[in-house]
């Protein structure tokens, strides 16, 4: 990346060019996490559009228009705001098929890894990406400094533990679940958190039939749900399916995380941090306290509490 006093040149996520004449302060952000990499920096105030799910992450302005879901955001409702940089998601096809209809448009359109991240570094690149090109780069440098100094004292007090084997499941249907396999940020917290990814040998997300799940027998089953209403539904599910016979499940390691502990979990911004450590402490609860703030956001069957 390189950047004068005013012109910023960036290679985004899909290997594009992308130029600035000048640091953006009209932006559109198209996927939560990044919309919490902006909040982080201090540069809430900037955004003039978002997506549907961004609208309740802390911080983002009262008048910003909502221009759709994250799946579906509306060429017209964006471009009708003006903006001097829309942030996208790789890897989101629709946004991927949009983007040239706004460059047309004089719209300039930046992708950021977001969902496609792989590890700590790809968020931290994110970072980097969104504060040069709001010309403030010195802003994501002490965001990350602070994740990093968080990472190591989690590393530290987890130093020599034994590692207990994970599920990540991050969607439960009625035939199997969507898990977190290798290459996915998550998989890099469950690691951090001093666990064992049984899905690491897979890439990506993948749908894995209940069965092969029980197969692996995991120490730890930890299940991701939108809300408190979706960790009832996904409750429910849980136990109609054959994981009800899991051995997590009887010594009540199954732990559902909803509402703000899912966010941190399921988003790749700074909040993975929080995530990190939430996991370590359901992992590791003599060694690590949950992160203020996500004790209300998660419950292990058959634990009280």
């Amino acid at each position: 990346m390189t950047a004068t006093a005013t012109r910023i040149v960036l290679v985004d996520a899909l290997g594009r060019s992308i130029v600035l004449e000048k640091p953006a302060e009209r932006i559109v952000t198209l996927a939560p996490s990044i919309t919490e990499d902006v909040c982080s920096l201090g540069l809430c105030s900037r955004i003039v559009g978002l997506d549907s799910y961004s609208k309740t992450v802390e911080g983002v302005p009262s008048n910003a228009t909502v221009v759709g879901g994250y799946w579906n955001p509306s060429p017209e409702k964006i471009a009708a705001l003006h903006p001097d940089l829309v942030l996208a998601c790789s890897g989101v096809p629709y946004q991927e098929r949009m983007a040239p209809q706004l460059e047309q448009l004089g719209i300039r359109v930046f992708f950021l890894r977001c969902d496609r991240a792989r590890d700590l570094n790809d968020i931290y690149w994110d970072l980097r990406a969104v504060a040069t090109l709001l010309g403030r780069p010195e802003a994501a440098d002490k965001v990350i400094e602070g994740m990093r100094e968080r990472v190591a004292r989690l590393e530290e007090a987890l130093a020599n533990m034994t590692r207990p084997s994970v599920a990540l499941l991050v969607y439960l249907q009625k035939n199997g679940a969507w898990v977190a396999g290798g290459g996915t940020f998550q998989d890099t917290l469950v690691n951090l958190a001093g666990g064992t990814n049984v899905f690491h040998s897979l890439h990506g997300w993948q749908m894995v039939g209940y069965e092969e799940i029980l197969s692996k027998n995991p120490d730890y089953i930890v299940v991701t749900g939108m809300s408190p209403a979706d960790y009832n539904r996904t409750i429910a599910l849980f136990e109609s399916t054959p994981l009800k016979n899991a051995r997590a499940f009887r010594e009540g390691h199954v732990c559902v995380l909803y509402g703000e502990a899912a966010n941190r979990l399921n988003r790749p911004s700074p909040g993975v941090v929080d995530a990190a450590y939430l996991l370590a402490h359901l992992l590791h609860p003599d060694k690590v306290e949950a992160p203020a703030g996500l004790a209300e956001s998660y419950h292990c069957l058959g634990q009280s509490g």
